[in-house]
């Protein structure tokens, strides 16, 4: 079987929607549609995919226009995708799997077709990827290595590409329990993404992360698309009383787009991951947010390994 991935903000609480097909491969679906989808490629796509995704039918009404050859291979498969298929980045296909890049001009996309035996190869990249549920397993090891704590966080910012599209960032010697400590601490490190900056100066004296992240789920000053930092950088207490200002109490918060909705947010915070789904606004969906360490690394090392993949490289099979 094969399994299709769409990355799309658009696409609720982790901002991507992901469809099991009954097909043994993604290039015998893309023949099954040859057929299939010829009298109404957009319906078609749609009601196989579960949403609609950005430039995907054109290939089939592309293929019944100009009367196209079925493919019978991937390699005719991928002659046919990077010719006839409407992009606005690339079309990368080899055997067991098709990966897209492409954007609707406001924000970033791109969409996978991914065999189960690609699946079961890679899980070191793609065990993320494919997965749907919320939250994350929150298990952790006992032992791990040097302790380590991860930030991972997706933006949503029209300014964005996939370059820019995530954050990655690595504390060496701390773990998750200890980590509000550590931010109420640590000096603000220009490498740090703006939403770690607000993060740190609403880590209050006497709570954690959790207390932090829910107060970061109501902030409410923006400059344009980005959180203002405006006063942050400074010294933890200075920051602590400037950003206490700037969460909202109750209700839909101001938002970079629109207003944001606090309440359809999602956060769960275990030992060793916090891990928040931060509602934006009901037309550019959620920014993600995981902060995890060594000890839940060892005991979900493809999670792990496959998120820091997803964070840093639109196509998870890129070399």
């Amino acid at each position: 079987m094969t399994v299709f991935v769409y990355r799309s903000p658009y696409a609720g609480p982790l901002s991507k929607h992901i469809r099991r097909l009954p097909d043994s491969s993604g290039l015998d679906w893309f023949r099954r549609g040859w057929d299939d989808a010829r009298e109404d490629p957009e319906g078609w796509v749609e009601r196989e995919l579960g949403t609609r995704v950005y430039g995907l039918c054109s290939i089939f009404e592309r293929a019944a226009k100009h009367d196209l050859a079925k493919p019978a291979t991937w390699r005719e498969l991928r002659t046919l995708l990077e010719k006839h298929l409407y992009v606005e980045g690339e079309v990368r296909v080899a055997e067991g799997s098709v990966r897209v890049l492409t954007d609707d001009d406001e924000l970033s996309l791109a969409y996978h077709f991914l065999d189960d035996e690609v699946i079961r190869a890679r899980s070191d990249r793609l065990a993320y990827h494919v997965h749907a549920e919320w939250p994350l397993p929150t298990a952790a090891s006992d032992h791990g290595t040097a302790p380590r704590t991860t930030v991972v966080l997706s933006t949503v910012d029209m300014d964005s590409d996939w370059e820019t599209e995530h954050h990655l960032v690595h504390f060496d010697g701390v773990r998750v329990p200890d980590f509000g400590r550590y931010l109420r601490a640590a000096d603000v490190d220009g490498s740090w993404p703006a939403e770690l900056v607000v993060l740190r100066a609403l880590v209050g004296e006497d709570d954690g992360l959790t207390s932090a992240l829910l107060r970061l789920n109501h902030w409410a000053s923006y400059d344009h698309q980005a959180l203002d930092t405006s006063g942050l950088r400074d010294d933890h207490a200075s920051a602590w009383r400037t950003a206490s200002a700037a969460v909202s109490a109750e209700g839909a918060t101001e938002g970079p787009f629109d207003a944001r909705r606090p309440d359809l947010s999602r956060i769960e915070t275990a030992d060793h991951l916090a891990q928040a789904a931060l509602h934006m606004s009901d037309w550019a969906g959620y920014r993600q947010l995981f902060i995890f360490d060594d000890l839940w690394s060892a005991a979900q090392p493809d999670l792990s390994s496959s998120l820091v993949r997803y964070a840093t490289n639109w196509d998870p099979l890129d070399d």
